[in-house]
């Protein structure tokens, strides 16, 4: 079944590559609504497609999630995502421990997505429902992974946590989504730019 379900993300891929632009425009829309609640803001997000969470629970684990994040130690990290595109895997003090996809270059996160839907034997439909099953030590099997295992605070994320269902999941992974932010500290952006080298292939 596992099997079946990656050749299906595979399919979804490449379906849905012309219309991931239009799913994109919707969910920065959304995001934007979220985070800069307007007096509408808030009211209008709740008839969306879009399932947007205060806090992420135990419960959550597995789901995709894509959120606005000001890093805590933004002035000391040599670079962070503010637009993080993660997978929670572990509940922590204030916050959780997620997969965030978007420290992978898109090639290598395809790869990633499908190695972990084969490898855990999930079944069901890649619908709102479906998630993985990750833990820490089933992560941890794909080194590929650890470079993407982030701590992220529930009290510096800006707007909510926004679900994506299983079968947006093929927008998701392959769009370039991402935003990523140089600290002071990495003056001359030498971190930044080896990363980005690596990241680009």
């Amino acid at each position: 079944m596992a099997n079946e379900i990656e050749t299906d993300f595979l399919k979804q891929i490449r379906a849905k590559s012309k219309d991931a632009m239009n799913w994109f425009r919707k969910l920065v829309k959304e995001t934007q609504r979220a985070a800069f609640p307007a007096s509408t803001g808030r009211k209008d997000l709740k008839t969306q497609s879009v399932d947007v969470r205060g806090n992420l629970s135990a419960a959550d684990i597995g789901s995709m999630y894509f959120f606005r994040y000001q890093a805590k130690w933004a002035d000391i990290l040599p670079y962070w995502d503010m637009f993080p595109l993660i997978f929670p895997f572990a509940k922590a003090t204030g916050g959780f421990y997620g997969i965030n996809l978007h420290y992978l270059g898109p090639k290598p996160r395809i790869d990633l997505m499908r190695a972990l839907i084969k490898a855990q034997g999930v079944s069901g439909n890649m619908d709102e429902n479906f998630r993985l099953k990750l833990n820490y030590s089933i992560i941890t099997k794909f080194p590929p992974a650890e470079p993407c295992i982030k701590r992220y605070l529930n009290s510096y994320n800006k707007g909510g946590f926004f679900k994506i269902s299983g079968n947006d999941w093929a927008y998701a992974v392959g769009l370039p989504i991402q935003k990523w932010v140089v600290g002071k500290k990495d003056k001359d952006k030498e971190s930044y730019k080896t990363f980005i080298g690596d990241w680009k292939g």
